[in-house]
Formats: structure tokens, sequence, C-alpha cells
């Protein structure tokens, strides 16, 4: 196992050389050194075609689990590998996490001196897609998926003892869309997946007819894989920020050609609702297409560690009514808190349990009980939630 080191990450910071003159009674200021990152290493690596990829890696300081290391891969690694990085060691330090979690942390990116704009927009986008909007080349997601599965996994794989069915892949926009690409191209390849705002406009939406179709049609006793979603709220809608920017009406229609909020939703539908695929998407606040990347790497990361939520037993009518009013508040926030797939079953047993053991009275007051607790706490149900007879 590769011991934890400090090496200087190249990622464009500039660290200004330079020495002060002391005030009296103050030390003399050290020159400026390069940034050390504890526990990470930077290496390039050649693809089969000769493309050039810089590669960030954080091996966690404790002894892998008995099955290996976890991996959270993350595209765009030149900008978000430190964010992803940090962000998991917050998580892995959670009380409520497992303590023998450990996840190396990957981030692909490029060398100094690669335009990174036409780079990714060739490496990370399907073939066959394409934008009037976008001039530069696009297509070549197989070739780097090719890589990260034929090259880059057995570098790292000899880095650090690695756990095969724990391996994730996050990206945002044209990366968010490459997650889905891989889901659909080899959707054994990673067990989590998390596709940030994905672009699927650039693919004029195709991809999600095919993706539904495809795994939909993956075997019952196929590995189980979830998938992420997210978008922000100012993705779709002009953010108040957006009034003080030149060309606003240009924007607000881009917005709504792109539909990153609405397509996001509707894939995410689709799949809970055709697949096995453990499916979700999250809405971000207060967010836009930019300004969202921190929190859907906190979404992403607490997605891939956080324990799985378990799906409580139905109680029983009688002992549903015994509760305190907390208790039940409590449990209905644990149920919606599952995926459709189990929350709505649940909460139509629940209904059915309750028509048939209590009386009409009973289930109107815990009706107009949900609604005053939900008040209280500024919580809601699901839009869908158990169907009606």
């Amino acid at each position: 196992m590769m011991k934890a080191v400090s090496v200087a990450l190249a990622l464009g910071l500039a660290l200004a050389p330079a020495m002060a003159t002391a005030a009296p009674g103050h030390p003399v200021a050290s020159a400026a050194a390069p940034l050390q990152v504890k526990g990470a290493q930077q290496f390039d690596l050649e693809a089969v075609d000769g493309r050039a990829y810089r590669i960030f890696v954080s091996v966690p300081d404790k002894p892998a689990p008995p099955a290996g290391y976890g991996v959270l891969y993350v595209l765009d690694g030149n900008a978000m590998f430190l964010t992803a990085m940090e962000t998991v060691r917050a998580m892995e330090r959670r009380p409520d996490v497992p303590r023998d979690l450990a996840t190396v942390v990957v981030g692909i990116g490029y060398p100094d001196g690669v335009d990174v704009g036409v780079a990714r927009t060739l490496d990370l986008t399907p073939p066959g897609s394409g934008s009037p909007r976008v001039t530069a080349a696009s297509g070549g997601a197989d070739a780097f998926l090719d890589f990260i599965e034929g090259t880059l996994k057995p570098r790292i794989g000899a880095l650090a003892p690695v756990d095969p069915a724990r391996q994730a892949l996050f990206g945002h926009s044209f990366g968010g869309l490459f997650v889905l690409h891989s889901m659909l191209r080899k959707p054994d390849a990673f067990a989590v997946r998390i596709a940030a705002s994905p672009s699927i406009w650039f693919d004029r939406g195709d991809i999600a007819r095919r993706l539904a179709d495809t795994l939909a049609a993956r075997p019952p006793q196929a590995a189980p894989l979830k998938l992420l979603l997210t978008a922000g709220e100012y993705e779709q809608a002009l953010s108040p920020l957006a009034y003080s920017r030149p060309n606003v009406a240009k924007l607000a229609l881009l917005q709504k050609e792109r539909a990153q909020v609405d397509s996001s939703r509707a894939l995410a539908t689709a799949l809970a609702g055709r697949t096995a695929v453990d499916a979700r998407f999250d809405e971000i606040a207060g967010e836009d297409h930019g300004t969202v990347i921190p929190a859907a790497i906190s979404r992403a990361v607490s997605f891939l560690l956080m324990p799985q939520l378990q799906v409580p037993p139905v109680p029983t009518a009688a002992a549903y009514w015994q509760m305190t009013p907390e208790q039940r508040y409590d449990l209905r926030m644990w149920v919606r808190q599952l995926p459709d797939r189990q929350r709505i079953p649940w909460l139509t047993g629940l209904r059915d349990t309750l028509h048939d053991g209590l009386s009409k009275e009973q289930v109107q007051t815990l009706h107009d009980e949900r609604n005053r607790m939900d008040a209280e706490q500024g919580s809601k149900p699901h839009e869908v939630n158990a169907p009606a007879h």
C-alpha cells in the first residue's frame, strides 16, 4: 500500500516567492513554498491514442478495509479534485459513518498547456452528440471511457488495494453527460454514479431514452446500481445575479432550451419507474450551473458514503395510533427519505392498515396532525405518494 506523502499539486495556483523586510519586533517572512497536500500525489498518464491526462490521487492514511478501499473518480480533476478530497475526508470523520470506511479519491484532469475546454468537450461527449452552439470537436467519450477502464483503473489498483465493488464516478455538466454515457455503455464499471447538472441537451435528449431502455433489460441477478442526478434551482430559471449581466434574454432562452432541471428529474423518474436502478434527483436550492458545483460534490459524497437507509416495518394500526405525534412525525420523515420504489409501497401498506384498523374519525385526526406538523416544521410530503383506490 502506498504510504501517505506530501507532494506539490500544480493546480494553477500562483504562489509568489516574495521576501518581506521585517518590521521592528517582527520575524522575517519566509519565502513562499509550493502548496503541499498530505497523502496526495499527481502524475501524468498517457492513453493508447497518445493523449495525456494529469491524475490526482489521495489515499487514506488508515488501513484499507478487508475488501479494499472504495474509489471515487472525479472528472475535471484540475478544478474539482481538492474539493472532492476534502469533502470525502470530512464525511469519513462523521460518527455515523462506519469507522473502517476509507476511500481513495482520483481526479482526472489535463497537463499544463492543454486547452481544457477543447479537451473536455471531446472526452466527455458521446459519439454522435453535438450542438450548433458548440464548435469544438466532440464525440470522444468511448475512447475516454476505455482509458479509464483499461489504463487508469489498473494504475490506481497498483497504488493501493481497492474494492472493485465500491467504485464511483462523479461528473458535472459535460462530465454529468459522460457519467450517463458510461452507464449506458459499461453499466458495471461503477456501482455508484453522480451526474451533476448533466448536459442531456447536448445529446438531444436521446441518451435518456436509450439509458432507460437499456437498463430496463438488465438481468435481475445483475449487481445493483445507484445513480444520483442533481441540478441547481437557477439552472432553468434566471438567478437574481443574472439580472446584472448583459444578454439576459439570451441567457434565459439558453436555460429554457437546455432544461437542466426538468431533464434530470424526468430521467430519474423514468429510471426509478422502469428499472432496478436506485435513481434519485436532488434540486439544489439557490444555485446556478456554476455555483452548484461544491454543493453537488457534497451531495455526491453523502450519496456514496452515508449508510443506506433501512426500510422500517409498517406498524399495525393500533401501534401507530399509540405513538406520540412526535414519534409519528419522525417515522414519516424517515420514510420520506426512501426512494420511490420503497417509499410508495410502504405508504400504501400504512394507508390500507389504518383504514382497516381505525375509525374514520381516527384516520381524519391523523391526517390533520400530519398537516399541522408539516406546517410547523416546514416539511411537506412528496407529490407522488400512495396511489388512491
